[in-house]
Parts: structure tokens; C-alpha cells; sequence
């Protein structure tokens, strides 16, 4: 290779074009030369290589003897500078191709992981695949963590290829992750010198002292940082800031696909819980022991929460001391007692009217307490504790306790204390229909007679009926939702609305009629000498009557009170006192089916909502979708309000119609699940934002679908948003393979929307509304529906 002069190169390159050294061919003069050079220099042409005015290096030639070179020489090789010019150019173009070609496709894929997977060790393990695709990804590791724990936890870490598994959390001080945790800034580590401000941390936090390039970036949600992501390699200068750039993007995506997995898991968790707790309730529905209450209850706790020892206290009447009404180890059952209730934490639990929980030995040693039970009590490492509470009374207690530490996470707490408020209302009922059957023949509350003595009545004018030849008529009457009225706004409210039937059946019926409270919300009439036409006129009388009253309760909120009414007469529907209870009885369950459930206002949360069906099981639910957006409040009432308009006019079916009435309320439960920020983002969603949002409706589905009576609700939940032209979501069906009550809900949801005042749209009038719903018909909506929905709203209908 021939020697170059490098003050030659310096001076051609800062000249930017060719330049000829040395004498030219026929000539005696030296063109160019510099100080200290040598005088014979031969002939020397050098023509850098030029790319958007920067130098990418130079073409040299030379020839020791003097004249070699010319003109056309000089152009010649400026020429050639000028062809490696393109050519370093087409091939930065190519990487540069290829390397968004990768990111594109990285992107792509790392999409398509996030909306497809919802374990997070398996979306992990693909991500790691999916960036050591494209950059050195040999050590990889994710860092998720708390601020209030002030820890991290490693779910997934890969080591020199090698699958680790992380179980201890590390602290976020002194550590790299908890530093760009904190800071939400990544950070790019090239070689050994990098690490020098992070003295006391090892290379990435792994055991690795072979590391020397690192990425740590942060998984954040707007401004906030929720976790940390790191790959890194043992070869120096191994990333790049386009490394970083992109394992940011990925990163970020990530954080979504956390923070979503993480909530539907809790969704689910809730579910769970919500299905345990109508489980539970149906249990105690059914029972009036107070014993086989005590003992269902624990059953269905140890079911669920590990409770080797289990008990239930109720505060004596004088409030000194509890009695320990069902006590049992194991197996043991230890006989009811009296113990004290000072300095116990009972007592705490009954003063504080909330749970107590004690994880560790040391935090129940350290409590002032006694040891009831026997001495494998002593052995308790964890204690749970919940009041027995109706309202703001406390009337005891209920205790599941464990001998292994930290045996009760938030999920059992939560279980725990809604079971004891359950535990609270049945003990109550049970209390109060032991006081009843006590009595002589007068209920307390309502002043009309008691069971014993209906039946014993009925007897009696049955056999004068026998004699007389008159019939005699047995009417039994129902509350309906009921225990919705005393769950939702305590039994005080319940003795009013007892009362207030109560004041409506006796003006309705004769002075010779016989009137008496047959159970908790069940009324009997005995009409003696009476036939079919008179018992249906007293029927008539107490439904008109009812129909003209409300409850009012003291905040000015209306209950409207329905009964279902059941009739048989003796002789013609039945022989003796029992078949003819019987015959009413089923008279009235027939009633019940047939009828349709009140409007009501229904306490969810903190709220209440004034809605057509029951929605006790899912009011958790809707407490969270309500929290989310307080103004959906009069859409959900607004469209349940047009659904039961809509579905009298399509002659629903009774099961079709409560689904319905049930779809209208739940249709957007699902966003419960999704990023708040995705749901309050102004302007139009980023294409994988909207594929996030659409997942609502399927996690609106799967929270309601196992709930006993919300299995065709969660169908048309999963499928309102599907369009009739089948270009809807989630499963593009079309026509009439979408489910009739999705089609209805997509309508009613649809209507709504534009005839409610929302904060972010105006309403607009119903008739252009209804020339919005023509204008779809046949794409978005089933034609014949809008045509019958059309004709309801046009008649003064879905206001």
C-alpha cells in the first residue's frame, strides 16, 4: 500500500474536494505543498468521499515519479470518490431499512403478545424472545414495585440464558432498577466506567460480574412508573441509543399489559368473591337455628379461608361480656360460654366497628388478650376478626384464626368481614323469629296476629264452613324484594314498609276478616263466608291501595312497596287446612313469576341508582363503574328505563326481560378493567389504545357470567358493540347470529347516549335521534328493531 503524506489527506479533506500533489505531467512547477514536506513527493491525487456535506473517508493514489499525473487523472479519481460516495450511502440506507424493518416488526409482534396474553410469566417470556430477536438479550430481567412496600419484585429473570427464579424482593434503595424506578428516567451503560456511579450495586443487580452493557429502562403509565425492565450484556458498547429508544417503547406497552392483566385479575378475584357471597347468603337464607347458622357460617368460611380455629361471639345485654354462641378447633366444638369482653380485642373490634388483623406471633402476643379454647390456641399465628355489625351497632363478633403467619391476605379480609355483616343480618332475623314464635298471638310490629294463631284460626273456620256450607278463603301475601328494602336501607325502613302494608290490608278487608303476619314478610288472610268474586275484590282493594303509596324515607328518597297475592277457597280448591295454605301458597309463587319486579331506588356504593331488576349480587361492580365516571349515573337508569318500554313492546319472555334489564345496567362494566387514563383521554385513541378499549366488553362478560341468573346478560354485554353489517367487535357477527338482547342493548345503549346530557356531548333532540337510528338501520342496527324502537319513541315512548 503506498505511504500517503497525512498532512495531504488533512488538507483535502478540509477542502472537501480533489486535490492534486506533486508535479503534473509536463510541467516543472509543484502545485501544492506544506512547510516541512518532502521535496520529492512523486505524484499524489486524494478525492474524499462525501456524503450531506460530512467526509466518510477519502480515495488515494500515488506514483513516486514526479509528472505522473494530469487533469484527466484528477478527474478520474474525484469521479471514483463520488461512486464510493453512493455506495456508502445505499448501504447506511439498507441497515437503515433493515433496522426499522426489526423495530417495525418487534412492535408489531410485541402488540400482538400484549393483546393475546394475560399470564404475566408467559408475556414476559415473549417479550425477552422478542427483543433478543434484535439485540443481546442474553440477561434479561423485570422489576415490578411498590411504593408502599418500598420493595420490588423480580417475576421473571433470565441469567446467561438461564431461567432464574427471583423469590425474595429487593429493596428500591441502594439498588439500579429502584434508582430508575424512581427517577422514570432509562439509563445506558456502554462499559465499566458507566457503572461507576452505582458503587454499591452489582452489575444489573444479578450475580453476573461479567456485565458490562446494560439497558434499564422504566415501565411507565403516563408519569407513572410501575416497574423496570433491563436487558443486558457481558461485550462493552453493546446497545445503542436506538437500542434504547426501542426496548422503551416495548417497555411502555408492557406497563399497559401489566397494569390490564393485574386488573382483570383482581376483576376476577372480585367475582369470586361476589359468588361466595351469594353462595353464603342463600345458605343463610335458608336457615333459622341459630346454632345451624353458626355452623353453616363456619363451614363456608373454612371453605374458603384457612380457619383451623373458628368462633363467634355476641355481646351480652348488659355490654360486659360476650358469649362465645359457637367456639370449634379442628373438629372440637367447645360448649357456648361467657367470657370477658374488657381489654380483649373483641372488645377493639366491637368499639371500632372494623376488622383487626394480626399476621405474626409478636403482633397477638403483643395485644392484651385471654386464651380461649384449649391449648392449641396458644399455637395461633394469625388472627382475623370481623364485627358482627348492622349499621353503625355492633352486636359481637366473628374470629377465624391459623397457625402459620400471614395466612390472610386482602381477598380473606374482605370475604371475612362481608360474611360477618351477613352473619349480623340472619343472627338478627333468627333473633327476631325466635322472639315471634315466643309470643302469644299478636306480632309487636304490626299489631296483627301471629302464624300459630292463623293456622289455628283457619282450623276453626273451616269446620264451621263444614256445617254452614259458606266458603272460606285463605290469602297469602308476599313482599316483593324485600330483602333488597332491609340490605340496602337497614330494617328500620323494612318495619316501615311492614307497617305500612299492614295499614293497607286493614283498610281493605271486613270486620269479620282475619288478618296476621305469616312470616318475616309474609301477610295471611282467613275470609270466612266469602266466595271467589269478594276474595278478588279485597285483592283488588290492597293492590290499589298499595299502588297509591310510597315509603318515604327521611332524606325524602320513595320506595315504591308491591306484594304478590295468592288465593285458594275451601271446599272447591282444596280439603283441609294444609292443602288449602298450599293451593294459596303456589297461587302466589305463580303470581310472583308472572308479575314484573318494581322499579326501586337500589343503593350501590355510595349511590343510588333508581332501576328495573336486581342487582344485589353485582353492586360491588357497579359501585366501580360508577366510581370510574359519576356522570354515567343517568345513562344506566336512562337506558334500563327504555329497555323494560322495549322489551313490553317486543313481548319479551319474563327470563328475556330481567336479562335485558340487566345487560342495559352492565353493558360497560368491563371498562372497570381498563387504564383510567385510556377512558379520560381527550381526542381520538391510538390504534392500540382502541384495541385495549375494545377488550370491555369480553371482561364485561367474563365478571358477570358465572354470577346464578347473568348468564344471556353476559352475552349481550360481550356482544352490544357488534354491528348487523358484522363490522363490529369482538367477533365481527353479523345479522341475526348476534344475540337478540345485544341487538336491543346496542339500540337502546346507542339512543341513550345521544338524547343524555353527558360532560363531553350535548344531547340532541329525540326526532333527529330517531333520523340517526333510520340513517343505521341495516348497517350498525337490526332494521326491524329500529323500526319498532322508532315507532315507541315516536308515540311518546323512551323518555
Amino acid at each position: 500500500m503506498p505511504v500517503i503524506e497525512r498532512g495531504f489527506v488533512a488538507q483535502a479533506m478540509r477542502a472537501g474536494r480533489a486535490l492534486q500533489f506533486g508535479r503534473p505531467a509536463g510541467t516543472q512547477q509543484t502545485l501544492a505543498s506544506r512547510g516541512n514536506m518532502m521535496t520529492n513527493i512523486g505524484s499524489v491525487i486524494i478525492a474524499p468521499i462525501r456524503h450531506d456535506g460530512r467526509n466518510l473517508g477519502y480515495i488515494a493514489t500515488r506514483n513516486p515519479r514526479d509528472g505522473v499525473y494530469g487533469e484527466k487523472e484528477l478527474e478520474f479519481v474525484a469521479a471514483a470518490a463520488d461512486v464510493g460516495a453512493l455506495v456508502v450511502r445505499n448501504k447506511n440506507s439498507a441497515e437503515e431499512a433493515r433496522a426499522r424493518s426489526q423495530e417495525l416488526r418487534l412492535m408489531l409482534e410485541t402488540a400482538r403478545a400484549l393483546a393475546s396474553e394475560r399470564d404475566l410469566r408467559r408475556l414476559f417470556h415473549r417479550l425477552h424472545r422478542l427483543l433478543g430477536g434484535v439485540l443481546d438479550a442474553s440477561t434479561f430481567w423485570v422489576a415490578l414495585g411498590s411504593w408502599e412496600q418500598g420493595l420490588m419484585t423480580i417475576p421473571y429473570c433470565v441469567d446467561h440464558y438461564r431461567v432464574l427464579d427471583v423469590v425474595d424482593p429487593m429493596p428500591l434503595q441502594g439498588s439500579l432498577c429502584g434508582q430508575v424506578f424512581r427517577e422514570g428516567v432509562p439509563l445506558l451503560m456502554r462499559t465499566p466506567e458507566d457503572w461507576k456511579p452505582f458503587p454499591v450495586i452489582m452489575h444489573g443487580d444479578t450475580n453476573s460480574d461479567d456485565v458490562v452493557s446494560a439497558l434499564v429502562v422504566p415501565m411507565s403509565i403516563g408519569a407513572r412508573t410501575i416497574g423496570v425492565i433491563s436487558v443486558q450484556s457481558s461485550r462493552p458498547h453493546a446497545y445503542t441509543e436506538r437500542d434504547r429508544d426501542l426496548v422503551v417503547a416495548v417497555a411502555e406497552q408492557a406497563a399497559i399489559a401489566v397494569e390490564n392483566s393485574q386488573a382483570v385479575v383482581q376483576a376476577d378475584q372480585r367475582a369470586r368473591e361476589l359468588k361466595m357471597l351469594a353462595e353464603v347468603s342463600r345458605a343463610l337464607a335458608a336457615q333459622l337455628s341459630l346454632r345451624t347458622l353458626y355452623q353453616t357460617v363456619c363451614e363456608e368460611v373454612r371453605r374458603v379461608i384457612e380457619a383451623p380455629a373458628f368462633f363467634v361471639a355476641l355481646r351480652t345485654e348488659d355490654g360486659s361480656a360476650m358469649r362465645l354462641e359457637y367456639f370449634i378447633e379442628g373438629n372440637n366444638v367447645i360448649e357456648p360460654r361467657d367470657t370477658p369482653l374488657k381489654s380483649s380485642i373483641a372488645e377493639r373490634v366491637m368499639t371500632s366497628n372494623r376488622t383487626l388483623v394480626f399476621q405474626t406471633l409478636e403482633e397477638i402476643n403483643n395485644q392484651p388478650h385471654g386464651i380461649i379454647g384449649t391449648d392449641n390456641v396458644s399455637n395461633v399465628r394469625s388472627l382475623a376478626m370481623a364485627p358482627l355489625r348492622l349499621g353503625n351497632r355492633c352486636i359481637g363478633v366473628m374470629s377465624a384464626q391459623a397457625y402459620r403467619e400471614s395466612a390472610y391476605d386482602d381477598s380473606s379480609v374482605r370475604l371475612l368481614t362481608a360474611i360477618a355483616e351477613q352473619l349480623a343480618v340472619a343472627v338478627q332475623n333468627a333473633q327476631l323469629y325466635d322472639q315471634a314464635e315466643s309470643r302469644a298471638d299478636r306480632d309487636p310490629l304490626t299489631g296483627v296476629f301471629h302464624h300459630r294463631y292463623l293456622k289455628t284460626r283457619l282450623e276453626e273456620e273451616l269446620r264451621r264452613s263444614r256445617t254452614s256450607g259458606q266458603a272460606v278463603a285463605a290469602v297469602m301475601m308476599d313482599l316483593d324484594n324485600f330483602k333488597n328494602v332491609n340490605d340496602t336501607y337497614g330494617h328500620l325502613v323494612g318495619d316501615d314498609a311492614l307497617k305500612m302494608v299492614t295499614g293497607v290490608v286493614m283498610g281493605a278487608v271486613r270486620s269479620t276478616d282475619v288478618v296476621g303476619r305469616y312470616g318475616g314478610d309474609e301477610f295471611m288472610l282467613v275470609l270466612p263466608d266469602t266466595t271467589r268474586e269478594q276474595t278478588e275484590a279485597i285483592i283488588n282493594r290492597v293492590t290499589a291501595g298499595l299502588e297509591e303509596r310510597d315509603l318515604r324515607l327521611a332524606d325524602g328518597a320513595v320506595i315504591p312497596v308491591k306484594c304478590s297475592i295468592g288465593y285458594a277457597l275451601f271446599p272447591q280448591d282444596a280439603e283441609s287446612p294444609a292443602d288449602l295454605i298450599a293451593k294459596a301458597d303456589a297461587a302466589l309463587y305463580q303470581s310472583k313469576r308472572m308479575g314484573r319486579p318494581a322499579t326501586r331506588l337500589q343503593r350501590i356504593g355510595t349511590t343510588q341508582l333508581r332501576l328495573e331488576g336486581d342487582f344485589a349480587p353485582v353492586s360491588e361492580l357497579l359501585a366501580a363503574l360508577l366510581a370510574r365516571d359519576r356522570s354515567t349515573r343517568s345513562h344506566l337508569e336512562h337506558v334500563n328505563r327504555v329497555a323494560r318500554e322495549f322489551g313490553n313492546v317486543l313481548a319479551l319472555s319474563r327470563e328475556d326481560m330481567d336479562s335485558l334489564l340487566r345487560a342495559s345496567v352492565l353493558h360497560d362494566v368491563g371498562k372497570i378493567a381498563l387504564p383510567a387514563h385510556l377512558l379520560a383521554k381527550p381526542g381520538r385513541l391510538a390504534p392500540e389504545e382502541y384495541e385495549l378499549v375494545k377488550r370491555h366488553v369480553t371482561i364485561g362478560a367474563m365478571l358477570i357470567e358465572n354470577i346464578p341468573g347473568f348468564a344471556n346478560a353476559a352475552l349481550a354485554v360481550k356482544y352490544h358493540h357488534e354491528r348487523f353489517d358484522g363490522k363490529g367487535y369482538p367477533d365481527g357477527l353479523k345479522g341475526e347470529k348476534i344475540p337478540l338482547l345485544a341487538r336491543i342493548v346496542a339500540l337502546i345503549d346507542a339512543y341513550s347516549a345521544m338524547v343524555i346530557d353527558r360532560p363531553y356531548h350535548k344531547r340532541i333532540e329525540y326526532e333527529q335521534a330517531v333520523r340517526e337510528l333510520r340513517a343505521r338501520a341495516g348497517s350498525q342496527f337490526d332494521p326491524k328493531l329500529v323500526d319498532k324502537f322508532v315507532a315507541l319513541v315516536e308515540s311518546g315512548g323512551g323518555r
